[in-house]
């Protein structure tokens, strides 16, 4: 059974979905979320309420908002089927679901948040570029950063493969260990192009979720280990 290192300080919740495929997931955590202070917090969470629409880009805004639940009926708009899952899962109504990511989601659909008041609660370092491509098609956007990542040094642990879900991840990595006799497996644009500065991941998720990567990545080593 191959051992695959699942980088995210969410082992517990993604898990499952490597152990379907018959694969060992195994809990090497590169990255530490500190969440902003309560204040900005509930301001993020006045702003959605007040907003038309709120732009979900991640599982964990809704778990750092909402933790029990609770989320208001303002309509949601997630970039894939995770995070649309986590707004259904804490009470909140999904109004549009994007693929694969923030950048498909502004070319399909941005003709349902250029008129409204969006609320979009994120974390630090979302891409620039397409922050930049968001504000110049909604004219009402309240941004909050509400938790930044802080890359962790990694156990050694032997694993047969890695997976990354963000940069961050990719560097705590790298700051014990490198990308020699490992299988490399990534979710993301943002963090594919994070892993090729160093070289080129053998695996890419089809869609930015962990179901599509353990498929994925089960795929690629029936093949080729």
């Amino acid at each position: 059974m191959s051992r695959v290192a699942i980088t995210t300080d969410r082992f517990d919740s993604v898990a499952p979905e490597y152990v379907g495929f018959g694969l060992e997931p195994v809990p090497v955590p590169c990255v530490d979320v500190v969440a902003a202070g309560e204040k900005a917090l509930t301001r993020a969470r006045e702003a959605v309420s007040a907003a038309d629409l709120v732009l979900i880009t991640s599982a964990r805004t809704i778990d750092l908002l909402w933790p029990l639940g609770e989320m208001p009926g303002t309509g949601a708009v997630t970039v894939g089927a995770v995070s649309a899952a986590a707004v259904e899962a804490a009470g909140g109504r999904v109004v549009v679901a994007g693929r694969s990511g923030l950048a498909d989601l502004l070319d399909r659909a941005p003709h349902v948040m250029g008129a409204a008041r969006v609320a979009f609660p994120h974390a630090a370092g979302t891409d620039p570029r397409l922050l930049a491509r968001l504000r110049s098609l909604v004219s009402d956007l309240e941004e909050q950063e509400i938790y930044h990542s802080v890359p962790v040094a990694p156990d050694s642990i032997p694993v047969h493969a890695v997976v990354f879900a963000s940069p961050s991840a990719v560097n705590g990595w790298l700051l014990a260990r490198d990308f020699e006799e490992v299988v490399v497996g990534v979710i993301g644009p943002t963090t594919q192009a994070a892993v090729g500065r160093h070289r080129m991941p053998e695996v890419v998720a089809p869609e930015p979720s962990h179901h599509s990567m353990a498929r994925a990545l089960t795929s690629y080593l029936e093949v080729f280990v």
